[in-house]
Formats: C-alpha cells, sequence, structure tokens
C-alpha cells in the first residue's frame, strides 16, 4: 500500500464477486475489520460495485458465503446511482438538493430531432454558400430522429469526460477545416439551442447529473468518513467523476479500492507505456489502459497494489500468455526475451478449452 490509500485487485480467473465476499468477511480487505459472527456488523459496510446486477449478484455472494449464519448484509449502491432525497436531510449538501433532474431520454429525442431536422433543411442552402457546390441531405423525420441520437449519443460522451464544447473548433485545420465548421455549425444545436431548451424545462443532460452526483458522493465521503468499512469494487474509473469517487475511497480511514485483474506480470516499462505522455492512439485500447490511468490518478504504483484471491494454474498462466500477446508495441522486441517463459506444456495447459472463432 502507498501511504494511507488502500488499493487492491483481483487476478483474472479468479471468481471476483465470491473473492471480494470472503476477503471483507476474513479482514483481509479492510484491516481493522473482521465478520466475527456479530448479525449487524456487516450492516455497517458500504460497497459501490459498477452496475446494479453485480450489486444483486454480490449480495447472493454474500448469502452464499454467511451460509446459516445470521447477518445484515452490507449497503451494495451501483456507482451513479445515489439517493438525491438523503441530501434534504444533510445541512452541507445543498448543491445536491438544487441539481436540476435528469431529462428522459424519449423528452430529449423528440425535442432534439426539430432543432436536427430545421438544420439539415438549411444544410444545403448553407454548403452551397460556402463550397459552391451542390448537396442534398434527406431530411424526413425518421432520418432526424436517427441523427438526434447520436447526437445525444455525443452529448452524453463528452459531457461523460467533462471535456469543453469550444476545443472542438480547434481540432481540425487545412483543407478540412471548411467540412469541419459544417460539423461545428451542426454541434452549435447542443452548444447554443439545447442549454436554453433545458433551462426552460428545468432538465439537465443525464450524464451531466450523473456526474454531478458522483462528485457530491465524492465530497460526502470526504467531508464526513463513515466509521464502517467503505468499498468500491469492479470499476475501472474510466469515467473521470468515478476516477475521484474512487480516490477519495482509497484515502478513508477504513476505505479500499479493489480493481479487477490489474496485470501484475507485464514488466514496468511495458506497462508505463501504456499510458506514457503523447503515446499512440491504439495504445487507449489497450485492456490494461484504464487501470494503469485510474491507479496514477489515485496516486500510487502499480507495486503498491495488493493482490488477493488466486486463479487457477491454467487462467493464471493463460491470463500471463495473452498479457505478453498485448504487450505496448513499444516493447514489443521484449518477446524474445519472454519467449522462454512459456514452455510448450504451460502454453498447452493456457490454452486448453480455448477455441479459435
Amino acid at each position: 500500500m502507498s501511504g494511507s490509500r488502500r488499493v487492491l485487485s483481483i487476478p483474472s480467473g479468479a471468481p471476483f464477486l465470491p473473492t471480494l465476499a470472503e476477503a471483507l468477511l476474513e479482514g483481509r480487505l479492510i484491516p481493522t475489520f473482521r465478520f466475527d459472527g456479530e448479525p449487524l456488523a456487516l450492516a455497517d459496510a458500504t460497497i459501490y460495485v459498477p452496475t446494479r446486477r453485480a450489486a444483486r449478484a454480490l449480495r447472493g455472494a454474500f448469502v452464499d458465503m454467511l451460509g446459516r449464519r445470521s447477518a445484515i448484509l452490507p449497503t451494495v449502491r451501483p456507482l451513479g446511482e445515489f439517493d438525491e432525497d438523503e441530501a434534504a436531510f444533510d445541512a452541507e449538501a445543498a448543491p445536491a438538493i438544487d441539481l436540476a433532474p435528469p431529462i428522459a431520454a424519449q423528452e430529449r429525442l423528440l425535442l432534439l430531432a426539430p432543432l436536427v431536422r430545421a438544420w439539415k433543411e438549411s444544410l444545403p442552402a448553407h454548403v452551397r454558400t460556402r463550397f459552391n457546390e451542390e448537396f442534398v441531405v434527406p431530411t424526413s423525420a425518421a432520418d432526424a430522429i436517427w441523427l438526434s441520437r447520436d447526437l445525444a449519443r455525443l452529448m452524453d460522451e463528452i459531457e461523460t469526460e467533462g471535456t469543453d464544447w469550444a476545443k472542438l473548433a480547434t481540432l481540425v485545420t487545412g483543407n478540412l477545416a471548411g467540412w469541419w465548421q459544417v460539423t461545428l455549425d451542426f454541434l452549435g444545436i447542443v452548444t447554443d439551442n439545447w442549454p436554453e431548451l433545458l433551462k426552460e424545462r428545468d432538465r439537465s443532460n443525464p450524464a451531466a447529473h450523473r456526474s454531478a452526483l458522483i462528485r457530491l458522493e465524492a465530497a460526502r465521503l470526504k467531508r464526513s468518513p463513515p466509521t464502517g468499512p467503505v468499498i468500491a469494487a469492479g470499476s475501472t474509473g474510466s469515467i473521470p467523476a468515478t476516477a475521484e469517487l474512487l480516490a477519495v475511497i482509497a484515502g478513508l480511514p477504513n476505505g479500499a479500492v479493489v480493481l479487477p485483474g490489474l496485470d501484475r506480470e507485464l514488466d514496468d516499462a511495458s506497462f508505463a507505456a501504456i499510458t506514457a505522455p503523447g503515446a499512440r492512439p491504439a495504445t487507449l485500447g489497450h485492456p490494461q489502459y484504464g487501470l494503469a490511468k485510474l491507479i496514477g490518478s489515485i496516486g500510487i504504483e502499480r507495486r503498491d497494489v495488493e493482490e488477493i484471491g488466486a486463479a487457477s494454474r491454467p487462467l493464471a498462466l493463460r491470463a500471463a500468455l495473452v498479457g505478453e500477446a498485448l504487450r505496448p508495441a513499444e516493447t514489443t522486441e521484449l518477446w524474445t526475451e519472454s519467449r522462454p517463459r512459456f514452455p510448450v506444456s504451460d502454453v498447452e495447459q493456457a490454452l486448453a478449452g480455448v477455441t479459435l472463432v
């Protein structure tokens, strides 16, 4: 562990949720907490997981682990789903009360469609004026709804990442800049018209609302650390707001973050190359990119992450082999050195049951 930040990892191939439940009960997750059979002991624990499905499965894992023993289960919450009504009883949580509720998906689509259709109807004249070219665009209601759906997805992506829409204007220069300006004019629906529509209806975009709730939860935990265990498990922190929450939880006196399958076998140079400044765009798709970025934002090194649980030997070999195959292009010259680590018998064992599709 690095200082007061507690981050652990469950290896690929190990059953994640049963391993998590077992580690909490046995005191390997939070050093100051161990289930001693007291029925109310677990009730003080709060566990954040990525999805509702994971929350249901984790409760089931606790029931299986406890067997016939009686206990009130921990509070298990999906990340991003917090009870806004709780803020009414918190004197310092006024920002949560002031949040405009998120707009419904169908309502957003139906509000965007007329704006998109109006833009598409004006596009031919716009292009003719700018480029002296004839341009025909379908302008049916179905086309407008289809394009509105894509625009809504882009809105969610931009707001999830916390990116400034104004930066889009500087992305393209040169010969394509004129056509990019047409795109920017289209995105003006979001930057110019959409905020006013939301304000009129006292609504917010779903992604922005979710990120705001996550950041408010992080502020609440930091302001008033719970006395019981607080654990975030299974998230890669791909959403910036979630990464901020995980960093807060890792630093709580009884907090812990449990990562899913951090690669501890890959050499340090290769792991560092995954998030190196100026890395090739393809590196962003590396399976370990999200975890590497997350532990960096938490402020720890990979060597500070403790591993709990163990995979069976075939699955551990498979994870090591796949990790080696997917090493960053910047260090693939090390394949010649790593190949002797995988004798034929180990490769056969690792790939037993694997089918090439």
